[in-house]
Parts: C-alpha cells; sequence; structure tokens
C-alpha cells in the first residue's frame, strides 16, 4: 500500500538544528520566539475562527426572529413595541441569548436585541427625516438592514474559509491523535476537522459559494409565560383518534417541537377541561395523545441530549412506535402504555368529580357580611384611640385586643371591604363572636345622613324619648344563598343594620 508523505510538508517547525542567524543574535533565544510567534498566531486563529463561528450563528438567529415578524406582523404591530415583544416570546424562546469562550455573559439575549433594533431604527428615520410613525417606513428600513447584515455575513464566511484553509495546511500538536491505542482505525477526524468541513469546499476552498452556515438548532416549544398554551400543531395532534397510530407518528415526525414537557402537561391539563364539560372520550383522548409525548421524551431526555437534535429524536420516534405499537409477537409493550393512559384517565375522572362536589357544597355555605340597608345611613368602622386613658377608649382596645390578628388588621384599614373579605373565610359560629366583640367595644358605627335641620331634630328627639338609648344598636340577619325571605341581602352574606 502506498504511503502519503506530503503531510509532512505541513509540519510548522520552530526549532530547526540547521537553522542559520545572525552571528549576533543568540541562536536559542530565536527559537523560542519563534516558539512564541507560532504559538501566538495559532491562538489568535483559534479565537478569530471562533468568533467568526458565533458571529454568524448569531445572525442566523437574529434573522429568523425579524424575517418571521416581518412575515406575519403588519405595518401597525411593527410600530408597537408590546406587539413586537408578545410575537418574539410567543414564537421563540426569550432567554435564548450567545454563549461561548469570547462571549460576553452579560450579553442580552436574542429576544430583546431585536427589540432594541426596533427602537434603534425608529431613532434612524427620525434622522433621515422619516415619518418614524410610518409601519410602511419600518418595515423599508428593516430590509436595508437585512442587507446590511447579509453583506456582514458574507464576508465573515469568507474570512472563515480562509482561516480554516489556513489551519489545515498546518498540523499543531493538537492535530496529533494515537491511531492504535483504540479498538478500532479508520475514525472520522476530530470536532474541529468537522466543523472545519462544513466551510470548506472540496474544489476550491476561498470559494464563497462553498461556505454554508449550519441551520441554527431546533427549539423545543415552551410557553414559559403561559403553561396552559398549547401550540397550533399540539391541537392538532390532540385532534388525532388514539386509533390512528401511524398518523400520530407522522404529524410527530413533521412537528418535532411540540415534544416538550410543556406542551405535554398542557395537552393533559385540557383533559380536565373536557371531563368536566362532560366529554369523557375527547378526554380519553387528548390524554393518550399527552402521554405519547410523554414517553418519547422519557426516552430521548435518557440520552442526556441538551437541545432539539433531528436526528436522535426522529430515531427514538420510530423507535418507540415500533417496538409499542408494530411489534406483533409482543404486545406487553403496548398493553403497559394503554394501562398507563387508561390509570390517568381514571384519575382525571376522580379529581373531577371531587371537584364538582365541592362546587356543589359550597353553595350553601353561609358568611357574615356588614352592610346597611338603609340609604340614609352608613356604617364606618371606629378604631380606639391606642394611647388614650379615657374609659370608654380603654374598653374599645379592649374589645380590639380580643379580636383575632387578621381581624385587627382590617380593622386597621377602616375599610368595610376589608372587614368583609375576613369575614368571608370564617365559620359562621367565629364571625358571630367577632360581631359580638364589635358591638362590645363600639367598633363598628352608624353615620345617619341626614339632609336638613329638621331631620336632625327629629333624630335627636327620638333619641331622648328612647330609655335604653338604643338609636344606634345594630342587630344581624343571617342568610343562606338563594334565601328569599330578605330579598335585599347579597347572596351569601348576613349584614348589620340600621
Amino acid at each position: 500500500m502506498p504511503i502519503d508523505y506530503s503531510k509532512w510538508d505541513k509540519i510548522q517547525l520552530s526549532d530547526d538544528s540547521d537553522i542559520e542567524v545572525h552571528p549576533n543574535v543568540d541562536k536559542r533565544s530565536f527559537i523560542r520566539w519563534k516558539q512564541q510567534s507560532i504559538h501566538e498566531e495559532r491562538v489568535k486563529r483559534n479565537n478569530d475562527i471562533k468568533n467568526l463561528e458565533f458571529q454568524l450563528s448569531m445572525n442566523s438567529r437574529l434573522n429568523q426572529r425579524v424575517d418571521k415578524m416581518v412575515a406575519h406582523l403588519s405595518n401597525q404591530d411593527l410600530l408597537s413595541l408590546d406587539a413586537v415583544r408578545k410575537f418574539l416570546n410567543a414564537n421563540f424562546d426569550k432567554n435564548e441569548k450567545g454563549h461561548g469562550d469570547n462571549v460576553d455573559p452579560d450579553m442580552p439575549p436574542y429576544n430583546e436585541m431585536v427589540e432594541d433594533l426596533f427602537e434603534q431604527l425608529e431613532i434612524n428615520a427620525k434622522k433621515a427625516g422619516k415619518d418614524p410613525k410610518d409601519g410602511a417606513v419600518i418595515r423599508e428600513m428593516i430590509a436595508e438592514h437585512r442587507k446590511k447584515i447579509d453583506l456582514v455575513s458574507e464576508q465573515a464566511k469568507e474570512k472563515l474559509a480562509q482561516l480554516y484553509a489556513e489551519k489545515a495546511s498546518l498540523i499543531s500538536s493538537d492535530d496529533i491523535q494515537t491511531g492504535f491505542d483504540k479498538g478500532f482505525v479508520n475514525k472520522s477526524s476530530g470536532s474541529e476537522d468537522t466543523e472545519a468541513a462544513k466551510y470548506l469546499s472540496k474544489g476550491n476552498v476561498s470559494s464563497p459559494s462553498a461556505v454554508n452556515l449550519p441551520p441554527p438548532p431546533l427549539q423545543f416549544y415552551d410557553f414559559k409565560d403561559d403553561v396552559m398554551k398549547l401550540a397550533p400543531e399540539t391541537v392538532d395532534f390532540g385532534e388525532i383518534s388514539p386509533k390512528d397510530i401511524e398518523k400520530s407518528e407522522a404529524h410527530l415526525l413533521k412537528n418535532l417541537p411540540i415534544i416538550s414537557e410543556q406542551q405535554k402537561d398542557a395537552l393533559m391539563m385540557s383533559a380536565f377541561e373536557y371531563q368536566i364539560e362532560g366529554d369523557s372520550d375527547r378526554a380519553f383522548q387528548v390524554i393518550h395523545q399527552s402521554e405519547l409525548i410523554a414517553y418519547i421524551r422519557e426516552i430521548y431526555d435518557m440520552k442526556k441530549i441538551p437541545h432539539l437534535q433531528t436526528k436522535e429524536l426522529t430515531e427514538v420516534i420510530k423507535m418507540f412506535f415500533q417496538k409499542v405499537f408494530y411489534f406483533k409477537a409482543n404486545d406487553q409493550g403496548k398493553k403497559g402504555f394503554l394501562d398507563s393512559v387508561q390509570a390517568k384517565f381514571n384519575h382525571v375522572k376522580a379529581r373531577v368529580k371531587v371537584m364538582q362536589e365541592e362546587e356543589e357544597n359550597a353553595e350553601g355555605v353561609e358568611t357574615i357580611q356588614l352592610k346597611s340597608l338603609d340609604d340614609s345611613t352608613e356604617l364606618q368602622v371606629n378604631l380606639p384611640e391606642f394611647d388614650s386613658s379615657d374609659p370608654e377608649e380603654l374598653k374599645k382596645l379592649e374589645a380590639f385586643n380580643r379580636l383575632p390578628k387578621n381581624m385587627q388588621d382590617a380593622v386597621k384599614t377602616q375599610s368595610l371591604d376589608k372587614i368583609n373579605e375576613v369575614f368571608a373565610n370564617m365559620p359562621i359560629a367565629e364571625a358571630e363572636a367577632i360581631l359580638d366583640v364589635f358591638n362590645d367595644g363600639g367598633i363598628i358605627g352608624i353615620n345617619a345622613l341626614l339632609e336638613n335641620e329638621s331631620e336632625f331634630q327629629e333624630l335627636q328627639e327620638k333619641f331622648h324619648n328612647e330609655p335604653d338609648n338604643q338609636a344606634t344598636s345594630s342587630f344581624i340577619d343571617e342568610a343562606q344563598n338563594g334565601a328569599q325571605e330578605v330579598p335585599d341581602l347579597d347572596v351569601n352574606t348576613s349584614e348589620i343594620v340600621d
């Protein structure tokens, strides 16, 4: 077998024994300088490669966002930063950002960078004397910006191809690999060679047309702002019958991003809605489809792949359907899957039944609420004077201290609404005891709204004529939900009236 010795021509030597230097130059020092120079050039070339790769990857992700917005948003929506932000967060991961050895860790996420772009476009429009509130102007400026980015990306690709060609023309210690200490030979080259192959053509390495940036990795659907949100593709998947297994497989292979934890959970939660509506067949159907996603995602996660990898996930889907549904010799896999679906369906039915029973039982609960039935009077909250030594105020303070902490806090606000909120979550017996404390301390009082002096004199005479001085007393009426004997009471309320 002929041996190719040409690769030895690529070795870059820095310590040749026969190197000739000027007599006034120390030979060892010269060799060290040359070694340092070669090392620095190599480090700089590797850093330049990393920077250009990141720049191209970042531009690709930003262009992906801008292009999708331009295609789906109207001119009016492009003028609204809120509309742009909502669209970005609904279609892309709002936390996705650049990572790398030479990347600033404080770099903003890609979505925020696009938002900043729209703000800058508005400023540029003003400087150019154009109307920044004209959607057509913004759309035109976006197109101009995209042309500039494309030009920069093409230049970066050319430079990257040159750097990879230069790196491939030299052999360094990083390229040295032992060949016979492993169980196989003819292994493909390392990761750097694989990356370089993406940018170098087989014919002319300097040809820009031969440089192709790999597409950005796909992302699973994950609506963090709304965990119940379903992607349209997931909704369509939930409508597939459990009997049509081949259609389910084809749909998943075509829509890989829906195989996410968030979409699986959102689909499962929709089963509760169908069961509450009484549609058990549809509830079972979406649970079945949710379990398909759950099983496939669990197998995929076992591979510990951080991102959506098309090839690996496709293999998982095909393997799962083959072994669970198409393997006729052993149906244990299918039986185990259907048992899991049935168990979750039973859980949903049982939980919905409990929820409905709790709702029915809650309809007849008594509560006490404070309200004046007379339009000429209003209830007021009388706080004790905490620093006073007056006997009446001390009596009021003593009553106040007998109240539970949450009611004390509500009374301090002097808001009847806050007091009623505490009453709403309190057993009727405890609420009645608190009303007694209110009466003992005079914490709840009544203000009469008098229109003229004659009404005041009439009320004064009535006060003097009553021996027990009960003009400001109050009484409690309790009513259950739907009580007909007190038509002017609110549902589930009891009231203090004048």
